[in-house]
C-alpha cells in the first residue's frame, strides 16, 4: 500500500531504508543526513547527522551491520556506526579523489562497499583494522567519464558500474584483506582489485542505474535514451536491447531472473521480461492504472 509522506519543500535527492522499513535516512540537497523514524503512523525527525561540507549525493544503509554510508559534493565519503543512541561517523580515506562522490553500494556481505565519483574514480573500501580506519582500492582502468551507478554482484566480488562515457563494466571487487579467496564467477575469472573483466556500450545514452540477478548470472541496465539493456553470462557478447517510447528510466531492479521492473520519468514503474535465450527483453504490464495512451505521446496531455 502506498503512502505519501512529504519531508518539506527541498528536493529528495537521495534515500535508504534500514533493514525493517522503520526508518529512513534522506538528502534534501544540503549537507546533512536526516534519519526518521515511524511513530504511530508519523515520520518523526530523530537524528540529523551533519559532517559533510557540501550536499549529500548518495546514501546506503546496510540491513546486517546496521552501517550508513554517505557520499557528498566535498569529495568524502562517511560511514555512520550507531553506538549509544548517536550515529558516530568515520571519514573513508579517498585520497585521489578531487570530485564530488555521486554513489556508494554495500556489498552483499557488508565488509566492503564501492564509491564512484565524477573525476572517473571507482573506489572499493574496507575497514583497516590494524590502521583502524577506512581505506580505499581505487580501480586503475577506471571509466573515462562520471560514474553513476553501482551494483554488487551476489558473490561480493564483482561489481557493475555505470558511467556517463555510454558504458557499463564489470570489475573486479576481490580485496585481499578481508575476501578470504577468490570466487569463481561465470563472467570470468576473479583476480586483482579493478581487474576488467568486460565492458558493454550504451548505444550514445548514459546510464542512469544497473542491476544483477538473483543468481548473478543476469546483467540489466537502463539509460538516458529510453533504452533498456540486459546481458548474460552465458553469452557476454551479445547484449539484449529494448528501445521503448517512454520516457527515461532512472532505476532498475531484477525481482526473479528473468523479470525486471523500471521506474523514471515516467508515471508509473514498469515490469519487462528478459528472455536471455531468444534475446528479447518485452514488456509485460504497468505497476498502476493510467490513461490509456502511453510513452511520449503522453506527455501532451500534462500541459
Amino acid at each position: 500500500m502506498t503512502e505519501v509522506h512529504s519531508f518539506g519543500n527541498l528536493p529528495v535527492i537521495a534515500h535508504a531504508w534500514n533493514k525493517d522499513r522503520t526508518q529512513i535516512a534522506v538528502s534534501l540537497g544540503k549537507n546533512d543526513l536526516r534519519i526518521y523514524n515511524k511513530q504511530a503512523g508519523k515520520w518523526k525527525l530523530t537524528h540529523t547527522l551533519c559532517e559533510h561540507l557540501s550536499r549529500v549525493l548518495a546514501i546506503d544503509w546496510a540491513p546486517k551491520t546496521n552501517r550508513i554510508v554517505t557520499a557528498s559534493a566535498d569529495y568524502n565519503a562517511y560511514v555512520w556506526t550507531f553506538e549509544n543512541d548517536t550515529w558516530k561517523p568515520q571519514m573513508v580515506e579517498l585520497q585521489r579523489t578531487s570530485r564530488a562522490v555521486c554513489c556508494a553500494k554495500w556489498s552483499p556481505d557488508e565488509n566492503k562497499f564501492a564509491i564512484g565519483s565524477s573525476d572517473k574514480n571507482v573506489g572499493i573500501c574496507y575497514y583497516e583494522t590494524e590502521q583502524r580506519f577506512w581505506a580505499a582500492e581505487m580501480i586503475k582502468k577506471k571509466p573515462k567519464s562520471t560514474v553513476t551507478c553501482l551494483a554488487w554482484h551476489p558473490n561480493n566480488q564483482l561489481i557493475a558500474v555505470g558511467s556517463l562515457d555510454y558504458r557499463v563494466r564489470i570489475y573486479s571487487g576481490y580485496v585481499k584483506a578481508v575476501d578470504n579467496k577468490a570466487e569463481t564467477s561465470a563472467w570470468g575469472k576473479i583476480t586483482n582489485t579493478g581487474e576488467l573483466l568486460h565492458e558493454f556500450p550504451c548505444e550514445s545514452g548514459w546510464t542512469h542505474d544497473v542491476a544483477f540477478s538473483p543468481s548473478g548470472e543476469n546483467l540489466a541496465w537502463v539509460s538516458h535514451n529510453s533504452i533498456i539493456f540486459a546481458v548474460s553470462s552465458n553469452n557476454p557478447s551479445k547484449t539484449t536491447m529494448e528501445i521503448t517510447n517512454y520516457l527515461p528510466f532512472r532505476c532498475i531492479i531484477f525481482v526473479s531472473e528473468s523479470t525486471i521492473i523500471v521506474a523514471g520519468h515516467e508515471f508509473s514503474p514498469l515490469i519487462y521480461n528478459y528472455d536471455e535465450r531468444k534475446g528479447t527483453i518485452e514488456f509485460v504490464e504497468k505497476l498502476d492504472s493510467q490513461e490509456t495512451s502511453t510513452g511520449r505521446q503522453s506527455i501532451g496531455l500534462e500541459f
